[in-house]
């Protein structure tokens, strides 16, 4: 996607605050009220419009962005919501405002991330293999790494 350097900035910033607020959520109570995340989704879809309204983003451009969320969306309704229905939605948000590409690396990173975390856990005792952890704050790691890079 591109926007410029300060659209890029803008949305990156947005999608970090709704990342950040989220990850309170997650860790404290296992999910995330449905109200912020409509509202990101909200703001990430009038993103996106105005990028295709200027001609800096296709259509096409922007359904491919959707892509990593519905993939989590489906696993998470085929394994019963191992995965939850949160995490899928912020995907579809995270790829609204920074596209498919770097949308995918930010998952590789929070996937790495979470493994990291968990095999941690599990050395120290302090989880069992089929304990859940929170998905949100390594988004939103794997969206500090984007921002970075």
């Amino acid at each position: 996607m591109q926007v410029g350097n300060t659209g890029i900035c803008l949305a990156e910033g947005i999608c970090l605050v709704f990342l950040c607020i989220c990850t309170v959520f997650d860790i404290k109570k296992r999910e995330m009220p449905i109200s912020i995340l409509w509202l990101g989704m909200v703001i990430a879809a009038c993103f996106c419009l105005r990028q295709i309204a200027g001609g800096s983003l296709t259509v096409v451009q922007a359904g491919t962005s959707l892509l990593p969320g519905a993939f989590f969306l489906l696993v998470s309704r085929l394994t019963g919501e191992q995965i939850g229905y949160g995490d899928g939605i912020m995907l579809v948000m995270i790829g609204l405002f920074i596209g498919s590409y770097r949308c995918v690396m930010l998952l590789c990173v929070a996937l790495i991330a979470s493994t990291v975390f968990a095999s941690f856990l599990l050395v120290l005792r302090k989880a069992k293999k089929d304990s859940k952890i929170p998905f949100v704050p390594f988004l939103a790691i794997g969206m500090g790494v984007i921002i970075w890079i």
